[in-house]
């Protein structure tokens, strides 16, 4: 296999950030449901739910375990992974783009919405579409 661009080894950056952050956010609210750990209790009275049980479930699967799977798509040039990094990167940018009006903006989120902006360029640069078999 040819030497891995540059895009390549941002994405697989990226997604591993995503995958860490995912996972402890999804243990954090599985494991406190309330959000009281991750200061979401100042904004329940703001999101449609009170236990965040189903959210830290999501946190785990398509924000922690799918970017780690991507991840290790990437790494092995595996053209499978650029679909589902594509979606999720615009589900990021929803995601954000759907918490502004109900919590406010704070830099986790201008953080994350530039993580996934970044994701979608760079899976549209051609060293990156070359690399993937």
């Amino acid at each position: 296999m040819a030497a891995k661009p540059s895009g390549i080894k941002v994405l697989i950056i990226i997604e591993l950030l995503i995958a860490a952050l995912g996972i402890a956010s999804g243990i954090s609210l599985i494991s406190d449901p309330s959000g009281k750990g991750m200061g979401l209790d100042v904004v329940k009275d703001k999101i449609p739910f009170q236990n965040l049980t189903l959210l830290g479930l999501w946190f785990m699967g398509p924000y922690g375990l799918l970017p780690a799977a991507l991840a290790y798509g990437f790494y092995k040039g595996r053209l499978w992974a650029w679909n589902p990094a594509l979606y999720l990167a615009i589900i990021e940018v929803i995601w954000v783009l759907v918490q502004i009006p109900m919590v406010g903006r704070s830099i986790l989120q201008a953080f994350i919405g530039s993580i996934a902006v970044s994701t979608i360029i760079l899976l549209y640069r051609p060293s990156v579409r070359n690399h993937l078999e």
